[in-house]
């Protein structure tokens, strides 16, 4: 097992009503960014343009209580969930118990920012907004050959994320991504499709890794993009430096 992270093993006793989407009443904490993707056909759209194949491993982070992870068991080989939330990770495994899916079910609690990630094809996430940066780049640094990850975010990082060059909204963030992904917006998500809804919409991108990636060392090339930014926001301020 991955440093980190630990299986979520047990029997889970089945209690109470469920609520709508298939849960039990777990109270969401906004403050830390849990927002249950509550409307089907959203679910639905998501898994539909991820492009899973029957084969496939998927790992979907932050599975909450598991409305899009019951569809990505219908597609996928496996899924690895992971999720945070001891709460959640009950919930989800008292969703999957007695179904045909339980076998391809493997649910992992732990802080997916802190942990090395097993091997898998696919991402598929809904995480909270704070780390979609750290993320990105966490997938996009590994040594693994994933194929794509699809991940729910802020509209307006996303828009930020897949911006060209003569866009108002590119910035360090897409140079960087796109150096090592090519990003495409898939589509955008009201509030209203979440419970309990955020103050923001949100959109879906889909990132797929560059094969091979490109030959730059990382670590030196994040240098000179902070050199440049700082250039750039001396010429903006207009300041010369003596000769």
């Amino acid at each position: 097992m991955s440093p980190g992270l630990r299986a979520a093993g047990g029997i889970v006793k089945k209690s109470g009503k469920k609520a709508a989407g298939g849960f039990t009443g777990i109270q969401f904490h906004k403050g830390k960014g849990q927002h249950i993707l509550k409307n089907p056909m959203v679910v639905q759209s998501i898994v539909d343009k991820a492009g899973i194949k029957s084969t496939d491993t998927v790992l979907e982070i932050g599975p909450g209580t598991g409305n899009l992870t019951m569809r990505l068991l219908e597609k996928a080989k496996k899924v690895i969930a992971v999720e945070v939330d001891p709460r959640m990770v009950l919930e989800l495994q008292r969703r999957v118990q007695e179904t045909p899916y339980a076998a391809s079910l493997q649910v992992i609690q732990g802080d997916v920012m802190k942990s090395e990630l097993p091997y898998f094809d696919i991402c598929v996430a809904n995480i909270p907004y704070q780390i979609s940066s750290p993320l990105v780049f966490k997938l996009l640094t590994m040594s693994s050959n994933f194929r794509a990850a699809i991940i729910m975010f802020q509209h307006e990082f996303a828009m930020r994320l897949v911006a060209q060059r003569d866009d108002k909204l590119y910035s360090r963030l897409a140079v960087n991504t796109q150096l090592l992904a090519r990003v495409h917006h898939l589509l955008k998500v009201g509030r209203n499709n979440f419970r309990p809804p955020p103050q923001v919409d949100s959109s879906v991108v889909r990132i797929e890794p560059r094969r091979p990636p490109p030959p730059v060392n990382l670590r030196e090339w994040d240098g000179l993009d902070d050199f440049l930014a700082l250039l750039a926001a001396f010429n903006a301020a207009d300041i010369h430096f003596s000769p």
